[in-house]
């Protein structure tokens, strides 16, 4: 069998034909998993450097919740204004086009997550912890945008919610194999549904519209965060991941062993203590806002 990052640059097509039919088989629905409509209005815009202020009212106005959300945020940010924002156009001019793009993909993202399994809730504090970690080290490497940084990590995963969503049951016991220690998690999904979820993903990822390099890096954030230089954002994702485990938001109890990169963040285990209370500290403002 030849290697799969080979396969997947050869045979591209081939092998998003195999995940995406065997997604649907799983599904209930015979579809595969779709992201929310405000998030991918959201995404269009963000890629759009002409998009405007109205472009993005228009879509909150479709949305109570969205749109009440935005306000608190703009009047969050200005606490001394003397009078409340009351105006969708003027809370997003106040938290700017790509922040408020960002807030309506969590939302969406967070829309993914909404379950009563007692698995939704850790997947999405795994997602959103990625997200912000991401975003911090794009911003101090210059490596990636922290938008696009911080959507990738927000979505690196989603191949697990695509599990998740289509046959929860089987999450569960791949789930159970690698926690146990009775196999590694990649390794129990290709036996389990002969794809992992990083392949899930990057599929969901283009079939979404996401950046060509985001779907790389979704890709293969488990194996290139021990390969520093190799495809920049798949390597900050990959330390990404491990910070959010660090930070108590990964998806499982076990730990992964410290990536080879990290240095190459300029991170060390001194510096490695402060920039996890910041990252605690925006993680659970985040998760006020995304409740």
């Amino acid at each position: 069998m030849p290697d799969a990052h080979v396969e997947s640059s050869l045979y591209p097509e081939a092998v998003r034909e195999r995940v995406s039919n065997a997604l649907k088989r799983l599904s209930r629905t015979g579809a595969l998993p779709t992201l929310p409509a405000v998030a991918e209005a959201a995404l269009v815009i963000a890629r759009d450097p002409g998009a405007d202020v109205g472009e993005l009212c228009e879509i909150l106005e479709a949305d109570v919740g969205l749109a009440a959300r935005m306000l608190r945020i703009a009047n969050s940010t200005a606490p001394v204004r003397r009078r409340p924002i009351c105006r969708l156009a003027d809370a997003v001019l106040e938290v700017g086009l790509r922040k408020t793009c960002d807030v309506l993909l969590a939302a969406g993202a967070r829309h993914l997550h909404d379950a009563t399994s007692p698995l939704a809730e850790p997947l999405w504090n795994h997602a959103l912890a990625t997200g912000l970690a991401s975003a911090e080290l794009a911003r101090r490497t210059g490596l990636a945008e922290p938008e696009a940084a911080f959507l990738t990590g927000l979505l690196h995963d989603v191949g697990r919610i695509a599990y998740f969503l289509t046959d929860e049951v089987s999450l569960e016991v791949v789930d159970h194999l690698a926690e146990s220690g009775e196999a590694g998690r990649i390794a129990a999904e290709h036996d389990w549904y002969g794809f992992d979820h990083a392949e899930a993903g990057a599929i969901l990822g283009t079939e979404w519209g996401l950046a060509a390099e985001q779907c790389d890096a979704i890709r293969w954030h488990h194996s290139r965060a021990n390969e520093p230089g190799e495809e920049a954002l798949a390597t900050l994702l990959g330390v990404a991941d491990w910070i959010a485990h660090r930070m108590g938001c990964g998806d499982s109890s076990r730990v992964p062993g410290t990536p080879a990169s990290l240095g190459s963040f300029g991170i060390d285990e001194e510096g490695l203590e402060p920039l996890l209370k910041q990252l605690l500290v925006s993680f659970a403002r985040h998760r006020l806002v995304h409740a």
